[in-house]
């Protein structure tokens, strides 16, 4: 399958003080296998309500979602569960990791619905650690950590499961111009290393240099951005 995400003419609206605001307006946007793909637009402009559409946790008033071959608009809740279980990772801006558990111990808590043994997830979670550069903080907690580190330990935490699809929110909005370099890089390593398809909504016009494309969010539709040079 060419193809991992192919939204058609999806639509979202939500109610407020008795007004109807629409977020997403008739949207339609494929993005391929192995790409990297940033949406970028003023907040509001409902990036996060499509992420979350394609996560599985919000879903279209109207039109067609396919991701990875399952169809969201016909799931059930238990389906979704699965879907969200199965075939997408989440990176958000503030980590997530629990700080009671080590770095390793984070990674193998969200491999449970994948693996029964033990002992293959420690193995997994080890060889992802391993590729985003942290074989020495295995065994550390998120606090014996940097930003940069727990962010690469998100990082790892997504991937582990080997989804079809990654969702980023402002991926590297709390890290300072270095480790961002360095988590982005590693991002584009890793989705040509093991095939992986990312998509990130951020606000950060620096990071389109990592990007197969840039698209801008405007009045509830997607447009290319020009500018978007790609790596």
């Amino acid at each position: 399958m060419d193809s991992v995400v192919e939204m058609r003419n999806v639509s979202r609206s939500y109610r407020s003080g008795g007004e109807t605001n629409k977020v997403l307006d008739d949207l339609s946007i494929t993005i391929k296998k192995r790409e990297m793909v940033m949406i970028m637009g003023p907040s509001g402009s409902g990036k996060t309500t499509l992420l979350n559409i394609l996560g599985g946790i919000d879903q279209a008033d109207g039109g067609s979602v396919m991701v990875a071959g399952a169809d969201l608009t016909g799931l059930d809740v238990s389906s979704l569960n699965k879907y969200r279980r199965s075939k997408v990772g989440f990176i958000f801006q503030f980590y997530n990791l629990i700080p009671t558990l080590t770095a390793a111990e984070n990674i193998e808590l969200s491999l449970e619905t994948h693996m029964k043994k033990r002992a293959r997830m420690r193995s997994r979670a080890r060889e992802y650690l391993e590729l985003v550069g942290l074989r020495d903080k295995i065994d550390a907690f998120p606090q014996e950590m940097s930003g940069g580190q727990q962010q690469r330990v998100a990082v790892a935490r997504a991937l582990a499961k080997e989804p079809d699809l990654i969702l980023a929110d402002e991926p590297t909005g709390n890290l300072d111009e270095a480790r961002e370099r360095s988590v982005m890089e590693l991002m584009n390593m890793l989705q040509h290393k093991i095939g992986t398809t990312i998509l990130i909504v951020s606000h950060n016009s620096a990071l389109k240099r990592y990007m197969d494309r840039t698209l801008i969010l405007r009045r509830g539709k997607l447009e290319s951005d020009r500018t978007n040079g790609g790596h």
